[in-house]
């Protein structure tokens, strides 16, 4: 037995004129635990607090500073320790249409959030730290989400 199907022309013309929920489409889950595993840094941060800073023609930048509650994991030369105060830098998302399809983007971090965070240090700034996961870099683990494939 088939199942019913719509008729395609109002179904396109639906689509259209917007009256259609639109798509919120982002990466598989599984891109972001892969992006999650190979990021150098987990910590559990507390952050104390943020600011945002406009350059010019480039995107807005979020500057926070972050006290480290634990390690969960970093390269064996590095020494964060649970105590030690760390700053993020990583340029906001610029705003996007409605039904606008891509990877999650970064979130505006809030001052006494606590949350784990994947982290690489910024090349272009000793004892600066930038999201390793994307959108996913603050927040739940998906560590453990595998390529269906």
């Amino acid at each position: 037995m088939n199942a019913p199907r719509l008729p395609l022309l109002p179904v396109l013309g639906a689509i259209a004129l917007g009256w259609l929920p639109s798509a919120h489409a982002e990466l598989p889950p599984w891109v972001y635990g892969q992006e999650q595993r190979q990021a150098p840094y987990v910590l559990e941060l507390l952050v104390r607090s943020v600011h945002t800073m406009a350059a010019g023609a480039e995107p807005e930048q979020l500057r926070a500073q972050a006290q480290v509650l634990e390690v969960k994991r970093q390269p064996a030369a590095s020494r964060l320790r649970a105590g030690d105060a760390i700053t993020l830098r990583y340029a906001l998302p610029v705003s996007r249409p409605a039904g606008w399809a891509g990877p999650a983007p970064l979130p505006l971090l809030k001052a006494g959030e606590r949350l784990p965070a994947w982290l690489a240090p910024d090349p272009s700034l000793p004892g600066v730290y930038q999201p390793a996961a994307g959108g996913r870099s603050f927040g739940p683990s998906l560590e453990s989400v595998q390529d269906p494939g």
